[in-house]
């Protein structure tokens, strides 16, 4: 599992609307905007299986707005087979390629609480 939060300077809906773009060619399996007074919640799940039908990579982002300031947080997990769990760099690159689409709005990478 490798997970990272982005501090972005652009909207919740303009932050969503980038991921999606640079995900384009994975399957979109969850999908959700939500409204709490001024503030903004969006959720997206990606689901994406390699030639090989025992591989696969899911990634969770929420994107928030809850302290003024719009953060990205990414979780990703992939692995491949039944008894072993095994990632292969690929829950690090598809954050990656997500991280790269962000560029033009990124701020500050956030660590993440151990």
């Amino acid at each position: 599992m490798t997970q990272s939060r982005y501090v972005v300077k652009s909207s919740v809906t303009e932050t969503m609307d980038l991921i999606k773009l640079s995900q384009s060619t994975k399957d979109i399996v969850f999908e959700e905007l939500r409204q709490f007074g001024a503030f903004y919640q969006g959720m997206l799940t990606y689901d994406q299986s390699s030639l090989r039908p025992s591989n696969h990579t899911a990634l969770f982002i929420v994107v928030h707005d809850f302290n003024n300031v719009t953060e990205v947080t990414m979780i990703s997990t992939g692995g491949s087979g039944t008894l072993f769990n095994i990632d292969w760099s690929a829950a690090k690159g598809i954050i990656g390629g997500v991280k790269s689409a962000l560029k033009p709005v990124l701020i500050k990478e956030v660590k993440m609480p151990d």
